[in-house]
């Protein structure tokens, strides 16, 4: 059953949190690059002033429908665009901004997109091996990548991506099983998995050969470490930059890059003084990623792994 275009099951993270660090001047340009079901927009929206400027982009087309309709109300939002985050120097420009006061990335799967099975994200329900944001994207499928690499390049995108223990082990199974029959839904890689893991482990293990195969999809490891500059070349002065991750490999690459940043040095570590002559262009402002409270985890159980960090851009 494909989810109502006008209506999101998805409850955004850290909400308060976001809202609270990433807005400085009230009358300024916010961008949302994951807007999902519009609900960081939408409390952006209702604590901002009518002169701000809100706007969003997401790679779900569905995510830009349900999103504009969500906030069609709301004065501020100028623009829902449908693009990769990785765009947002070309969207920056379409739309006119010259830079922005805040800038948010929220990388988690959206429990709308988890429940249309056709959409291939959960492996709690039947559907085609897709998990791909953009349908219309190009890109390669699940079922694709499944059925076509090699037991090496298999066991490196379940070692890299999801972290498994004993990568090659279920890479060598999922192999053996496609020579008997094509896989092409989430049934037949839930069996697999199934078949070939602990069983007190399977949901974990599970969720982590999901994650694996949806990073490998879409490219987002990649995505993210090409998007972080451009949002920071794109803040204004005193801007903020919000990003909210969900597992150690996005918190690594997000928590390295702000660091990075903070410090402007660009010298080898070894080096006993600073030659480069780099200046920091961000100062953190959460030295320590922020998680959601207790009773935020035990009314959205989904935000338990969330972990946000914000940087707010120097004057140069």
């Amino acid at each position: 059953m494909i989810p109502d275009a006008r209506r999101s099951s998805h409850e955004p993270v850290l909400v308060a949190e976001v809202v609270d660090l990433l807005i400085g001047n009230p009358k300024g340009a916010y961008i949302d690059l994951t807007a999902g079901g519009g609900g960081h927009l939408r409390a952006l929206a209702e604590k901002l002033g009518l002169d701000a400027r809100l706007y969003g982009l997401d790679r779900d087309p569905e995510a830009v429908d349900r999103t504009r309709r969500n906030l069609a109300e709301f004065r501020q939002v100028r623009q829902i665009v449908h693009a990769a985050y990785s765009d947002l120097k070309a969207v920056a420009g379409r739309i006119g901004e010259d830079g922005f006061n805040g800038v948010l990335i929220d990388l988690g799967l959206s429990s709308d997109q988890l429940a249309e099975a056709g959409r291939g994200f959960s492996f709690s329900v039947d559907g085609p091996l897709d998990m791909r944001f953009d349908p219309g994207s190009g890109r390669a499928t699940a079922a694709e990548l499944i059925n076509s690499l090699s037991k090496n390049e298999l066991t490196a995108v379940f070692r890299d991506y999801g972290e498994i223990k004993q990568p090659a082990r279920l890479a060598g199974a999922i192999v053996r099983e496609r020579q008997t029959k094509m896989l092409t839904t989430t049934t037949d890689l839930t069996a697999i998995v199934e078949k070939h893991s602990y069983s007190r482990h399977r949901n974990k293990t599970l969720a982590q050969v999901f994650q694996a195969l949806r990073i490998a999809v879409n490219g987002e490891l990649d995505e993210l470490k090409a998007v972080l500059p451009d949002c920071v070349s794109c803040l204004n002065p005193d801007g903020r930059l919000a990003v909210i991750s969900y597992h150690s490999l996005e918190d690594r690459i997000v928590k390295r890059f702000f660091r990075k940043s903070a410090s402007g040095c660009t010298c080898p570590p070894k080096l006993p003084v600073c030659v480069c002559g780099g200046k920091p262009q961000v100062e953190l402002v959460t030295r320590r990623p922020i998680v959601p409270s207790e009773e935020e985890v035990k009314s959205n159980p989904r935000s338990r792994s969330a972990r946000l960090r914000v940087v707010r851009r120097l004057a140069t």
